[in-house]
């Protein structure tokens, strides 16, 4: 006798990129008959009107309307991997399949939420490496790809040259909401987009060798920007004592206050310089959550529920209604590195 539930996924609609898929494979195929070129056509005008409503306009050629879909496909897809980058998640299995024509996702992968850095972290011990962490943005695209290619039939006549404008302009979408997240996680704005581009390529490579917990790094750069004016070396790293999995070396130590360094410097110029830095650091909070469901913390909650015990369930539910929040009553409980055991177990460092 064991315990059981029975779940329900709802969704505004599960019309996924592979539907489409298919019905462009047909439609392409040498072969391929009027009834399958008019079931590509029928579906993508569903997709226009339950997915694109808001953006299309009937009255237009069906040429123009989806072309119009296309750049709002890459918009939507642009947003939603930026936001996952942003807070630290990996959907885990980012294909065709479970990405919906909506620019949602559905079927997560296991999913779950980094704790260390890693480039190519992901839950499921099936992810690959296209499907990790930082690679989101390319799987983004080689969604936006599969399901632009999939209208290319309804394209007409001139459907090249339209096919390839459309793929550079969406895959160029996708990787500048990549860039920008990363300009956005470091407190610059769009003046600051050639430095903090620069900045980040150090940062990644900095942070790849540190053994650094993600979110709290990220969240520490707000405390490090609000150091007196004349703060350098160790006194600049202190902040982030608090993210490192393990002691950083003096020579790692020596990287880390260089890098914050010039980071201070740059973004405090960004903002016009001078020394209130409040407003930066209300800006870093702003974008950087304190608070993740990482897979350790959900795992107490649902073991205790299994006891009976529900106290932690409805007490992240709440913590995680206000993840930008300083919410001090839970940071010792909460805003902390993962156990180490966690960083290595089945179940929550991986699962298959």
């Amino acid at each position: 006798n064991e315990p059981c539930a029975i779940t329900c996924r709802v969704a505004p609609s599960f019309l996924r990129v592979g539907h489409i898929d298919l019905h462009g494979r047909r439609a392409r195929a040498q072969n391929a008959s009027e009834s399958q070129k008019e079931h590509l056509e029928l579906i993508v005008k569903h997709a226009l009107k339950r997915e694109y409503d808001d953006v299309d306009d009937p009255s237009l050629p069906l040429q123009t309307r989806i072309i119009r879909m296309a750049g709002e496909f890459a918009k939507r897809l642009s947003k939603l991997m930026a936001d996952w980058l942003r807070v630290g998640y990996c959907q885990g299995n980012f294909n065709s399949d479970n990405c919906l024509v909506a620019g949602r996702t559905m079927d997560y992968g296991p999913f779950g939420w980094m704790d260390n850095y890693d480039p190519l972290f992901a839950k499921w011990t099936g992810s690959g490496d296209h499907y990790a962490f930082l690679n989101q943005p390319g799987a983004a695209i080689a969604n936006y790809h599969t399901l632009v290619t999939s209208m290319g039939p309804l394209l007409g006549p001139d459907a090249e040259p339209r096919l390839v404008e459309l793929l550079r302009a969406g895959a160029e979408t996708i990787r500048s909401a990549a860039s920008d997240t990363f300009r956005l996680k470091m407190g610059f704005g769009a003046s600051g987009s050639e430095v903090a581009s620069s900045l980040w390529e150090a940062l990644d490579t900095l942070m790849r060798k540190s053994n650094i917990d993600y979110t709290i790094f990220w969240r520490q750069l707000a405390a490090v920007v609000e150091l007196p004016e004349d703060s350098e070396g160790e006194a600049l790293v202190a902040p982030l004592t608090v993210a490192f999995y393990a002691d950083p070396s003096a020579e790692l130590l020596t990287e880390w206050a260089s890098w914050l360094q010039q980071w201070r410097d740059a973004v405090v110029d960004s903002h016009g310089g001078g020394s209130d830095t409040a407003a930066i650091a209300a800006e870093l909070r702003a974008v950087n959550p304190k608070y993740v469901p990482r897979e350790w913390m959900l795992a107490e909650a649902y073991n205790a529920a299994a006891r009976g015990d529900f106290g932690l369930v409805h007490e992240m539910h709440a913590l995680f209604q206000r993840p930008y929040d300083e919410q001090p009553e839970w940071e010792a409980k909460y805003f902390r590195r993962a156990p180490l055991d966690a960083l290595t177990q089945g179940g929550l460092a991986y699962m298959t």
